[in-house]
C-alpha cells in the first residue's frame, strides 16, 4: 500500500576540430580546392550568424604565396565556432588557429559565396612541426603543389579566389592549450567545456532526428547504433543518457538554439551542414563562460582536478547519410561514436595521416574513420582523456544560485537575523566528499549597497547606506549586488554560483529599532508601516495562526494574514510530489520511514513559478509506510 505523509517544515530562515573524414590524396585535394595558398593569420573574429543564429568566426589571412588560384593581398574565410561575451561554440570542421601563425590553406566555396576550409581542419596544415599528432606540410609537398599550380596557370585555369562574408566583431586569439586540456576541445582562451547534469547524478537527455538514413539502413539498426555509441562513453564516464524521443529538428542540429543540456543527434544531413565530400560527420557543442568574470579563467562548468571548465549548454551530431561508406553499419556506428565524443568535449587523438603511435591511431577520436568493422568501440586512449571532463568517480560538487533581499534602515540593522542572510548549500555525489565540502568565498563581486561577510556557510549583508525600495526581475541577470561562491571537495570544485540581491527595501519602524519588516510590506499587509499589538503586525506576531511569524512570512514570500498562503503539499502520488512555492526560493524534499531519520530525496528544487515538484518512484512497496517533508532552505 502506498501511504504518504507530507510534513511541511518551514525554515525561517551557463572551437575546434570535431569531424570524421575519409582519406584523400594530394591530387584529389588540389582538384577539389577552389584555391590554395600559403598564408599568415591576421585576425579571427567571432560573430553570430545573422540568418542561422549559430556562432561563426571570420578568419582573415595575408596571402604569402598563391599555389592555386589568383588572390588579393588578403583573403577571408568562415568557419563554424567561436566565442562571444556570453556564449561560445565548438564545432565540426573548424581549425585551431592562432593570430600570426603561417599555414598551408586549401579553400572551398559555400553556396552563399563564402569560403571555408576544404575538409575543415585538414585544410589548414601547419608549416612547422607542432608535435606528432599534427600534420605538417613539408618542403616536398609544397614543391609538388607549386608544380601543379604552375601547370594550371599555364593552361589559364587559375580561378580568382575571394570570399564573400558578413562578419564584424572583436578579434580573438588562441595562445596555446594548457597541458591539462590536451586531447580536449578548447575555446579561444584555451578553456574546455563540460555538461553539468552528470555532476548532480542526473541523466543527459538526447533527441534523435532520423528523417533520412544511409541507403539500406533500417531505423531500428540506426537507433541501436546510437545506443551503442552512447553506451561506449557511458561505460568510461558514468554518464547516464536518457532517450527523449524521435523528432524532426526541421533545421540542422547545429542550428537548434535551445540551451537545455541535451544532445541532439541528426542521422542525416538534409540541411547541408556538411559541405566536404569526404567528411562523414560533425559533432560540437555550445558553451558559456557564465559571466565576463570567467571568460579568461573558466569555472562556470566547475573544476576537475586542476582544470577549470566553461559550462556546455547543448550538444549536437550531424552525419553524412549520403556517403557510401556510411551504408556499412559498423562504420556508421564508429563515426557516430566519434562525433558524440566531440559533443562531450573530446578533440582528435591525432590528425596525422602517418601517425605511428598505435594508441593515438586506434582511438575512436582519430581524425580518420577506421572503417574496419570495429563499430562504436573506444580505444585505450579515449577513456582516460574523456575522464578529464567527466570522471566516473570523484565527480565535482554542485550548488545553486541564490537570491536574497537587502533590507535597509536609517541605522544599520543589527540583531535581526536571518534578515539579510542566506545559508549556502553544497552537495556532492560522493558521501565522504559531501561531508567535507568547504565554501570558497574569494569569487568576484559586483554592485554595491552592502558589504559581504561570511559566518560558516552563511553569507551576511551589512548595509552601506539607507535606500528606498527598488527591484529588478529575478528571472533575468540583473542585480544590485552580485557575489560568486563555490564549494570545493579538496580536489574538484563546483561551478561558480551567483548570490544576487534583486530587491531592496527600507524599514523605518519601529523608529528606535527597525525590526526587519519593510515599510512597504507592512503597509500592503496591515495598512500601516507601524507595528502594533492590536493589529498583530509586530515581527513576532502570527495573525493568521499558521505557526509562522510575520518575519518568517516576509522571508518566505507568503501572506501573513492568510493561513492558506503557506508552504503546503498540493499533489502527492506514487510518481509526483508538488508543493506551493515562492519563485526562486530553494526547496529540499526529504523522506523517512519512521519520522525520526530523514534523508534527502533527489536534488534540491529551485522553482521559477509558484509550484515546486519532484518526480520519481515514491512507493515504498511491501506495505511499508513512507513519509515525506518539504523544507525551504534558509
Amino acid at each position: 500500500m502506498f501511504r504518504v505523509l507530507i510534513l511541511i517544515l518551514l525554515c525561517v530562515p551557463g572551437w575546434v576540430r570535431a569531424s570524421s573524414v575519409e582519406p584523400t590524396s594530394e591530387a584529389q585535394d588540389f582538384s577539389a580546392a577552389s584555391g590554395i595558398c600559403l598564408g599568415r593569420v591576421e585576425t579571427i573574429e567571432a560573430f553570430r550568424h545573422p540568418i542561422r543564429g549559430g556562432i561563426f568566426s571570420r578568419v582573415r589571412i595575408r596571402v604569402l604565396e598563391p599555389m592555386k588560384g589568383r588572390f588579393g593581398e588578403t583573403v577571408s574565410f568562415l568557419q563554424r565556432g567561436g566565442q562571444l561575451a556570453w556564449e561560445g561554440e565548438v564545432s565540426g570542421l573548424g581549425a585551431d588557429l592562432w593570430v600570426g601563425e603561417e599555414r598551408l590553406f586549401h579553400f572551398a566555396r559555400r553556396g552563399d559565396g563564402s569560403l571555408e576550409l576544404l575538409r575543415g581542419y585538414a585544410g589548414a596544415e601547419r608549416l612547422v612541426a607542432g608535435g606528432g599528432k599534427r600534420p605538417v606540410a613539408g618542403p616536398e609537398k609544397l614543391a609538388r603543389l607549386r608544380r601543379m599550380g604552375a601547370l594550371q596557370v599555364q593552361n589559364e585555369l587559375a580561378p580568382v579566389v575571394a570570399g564573400e562574408d558578413f562578419a564584424t566583431a572583436t578579434a580573438e586569439a588562441n595562445s596555446g592549450t594548457p597541458s591539462g586540456a590536451v586531447g580536449l576541445l578548447v575555446d579561444a582562451n584555451n578553456i574546455p567545456a563540460r555538461f553539468l547534469p552528470p555532476d548532480r547524478g542526473e541523466p543527459m537527455g538526447y533527441l534523435v532526428d532520423a528523417q533520412a538514413l544511409p541507403s539500406g539502413m533500417s531505423q531500428a539498426s540506426a537507433l541501436n547504433a546510437v545506443s551503442q555509441a552512447l553506451a561506449a562513453w557511458s561505460a568510461v564516464t558514468g554518464i547516464q543518457f536518457r532517450f527523449d524521443g524521435l523528432t524532426n529538428f526541421g533545421i540542422s542540429a547545429a542550428d537548434v538554439p535551445t540551451n537545455d543540456s541535451r544532445l541532439r543527434i541528426q542521422l542525416h544531413d538534409l540541411f547541408g551542414e556538411i559541405t566536404g565530400a569526404t567528411t562523414l560527420g560533425i559533432g560540437g557543442r555550445s558553451f558559456t563562460p557564465g559571466s565576463s568574470f570567467f571568460t579568461q579563467t573558466g569555472g562556470a562548468g566547475g573544476r576537475v582536478g586542476g582544470l577549470e571548465f566553461h559550462q556546455a549548454l547543448r550538444g549536437y551530431v550531424v552525419l553524412k547519410h549520403t556517403a557510401a561508406s556510411m551504408q556499412t553499419l559498423s562504420t556508421f556506428a564508429e563515426v557516430l561514436c566519434h562525433e558524440v565524443g566531440h559533443a562531450l568535449g573530446m578533440a582528435h587523438s591525432s590528425e596525422n595521416a602517418a601517425e605511428t603511435d598505435t594508441a593515438l591511431k586506434q582511438a575512436v577520436m582519430y581524425f580518420q574513420a577506421h572503417a574496419d568493422g570495429r563499430g562504436a568501440v573506444l580505444g585505450s586512449y579515449d577513456g582516460p582523456v574523456v575522464q578529464k571532463i567527466h570522471p566516473p568517480t570523484n565527480t565535482p560538487p554542485y550548488t545553486y544560485d541564490r537570491l536574497l533581499p537587502l533590507v535597509t534602515a536609517p541605522e544599520a540593522l543589527t540583531g535581526v537575523a536571518p534578515v539579510n542572510e542566506v545559508r549556502l548549500q553544497g552537495y556532492d555525489l560522493q558521501p565522504a566528499d559531501a561531508a567535507a565540502l568547504t565554501l570558497v568565498t574569494d569569487g568576484p563581486m559586483d554592485g554595491g549597497g552592502a558589504a559581504v561577510s561570511f559566518s560558516g556557510n552563511t553569507l551576511k549583508l551589512t548595509q552601506e547606506g539607507f535606500f528606498s525600495d527598488s527591484s529588478v526581475d529575478p528571472a533575468g541577470n540583473a542585480f544590485f549586488l552580485l557575489k560568486f561562491v563555490r564549494f570545493s571537495d579538496g580536489v574538484n570544485a563546483s561551478p561558480w554560483a551567483r548570490v544576487r540581491v534583486t530587491a531592496i527595501f527600507s524599514d523605518t519602524e519601529p523608529a528606535a529599532a527597525p525590526d526587519g519588516l519593510p515599510d512597504s510590506w507592512m503597509q500592503a499587509n496591515f495598512g500601516s508601516k507601524v507595528p502594533s499589538a492590536a493589529a498583530q503586525s509586530r515581527a513576532g506576531d502570527d495573525p493568521d495562526g499558521d505557526g509562522q511569524s510575520n518575519l518568517a512570512e516576509f522571508l518566505q514570500g507568503t501572506n501573513p494574514r492568510d493561513a492558506v498562503s503557506a508552504l503546503r503539499g498540493l499533489t502527492v502520488s506514487p510518481g509526483l510530489i508538488e508543493w506551493s512555492a515562492t519563485p526562486f526560493h530553494l526547496y529540499q524534499v526529504e523522506s523517512s520511514s519512521d519520522l525520526v531519520s530523514w534523508s534527502r530525496l533527489g536534488n534540491p528544487v529551485l522553482p521559477t513559478g509558484n509550484r515546486g515538484a519532484v518526480s520519481g518512484d515514491f512507493a515504498a512497496g511491501g506495505g511499508v509506510r513512507r513519509f515525506f517533508r518539504v523544507q525551504r532552505l534558509p
